[in-house]
């Protein structure tokens, strides 16, 4: 009987240890996908900050038109 016990506990330790594996590579994956999202991020934010500052600029630059009004 011990030795069935044995052999059941042997298979239950080598379906734990296939998951944990399966679970250590899904989490490498995981890791390397939220780098690469993380790194998509900053691009696009950079970009946005980027726009904002040329709105900005155009926002204060006065356009021909209005420096011949102010004229008149």
């Amino acid at each position: 009987m011990t030795d069935n016990l044995l052999q059941k506990l042997e298979e239950k330790m080598m379906v734990l240890l296939t998951e944990l594996e399966s679970l250590r590579r899904e989490t490498v994956c995981l890791r390397q996908e939220n780098n690469h999202l993380k790194a998509e991020y900053n691009h696009h934010t950079k970009k946005l900050q980027d726009l904002l500052l040329l709105l900005d600029c155009v926002d204060t630059v006065p356009s021909p038109a209005m420096l011949h009004e102010e004229t008149i």
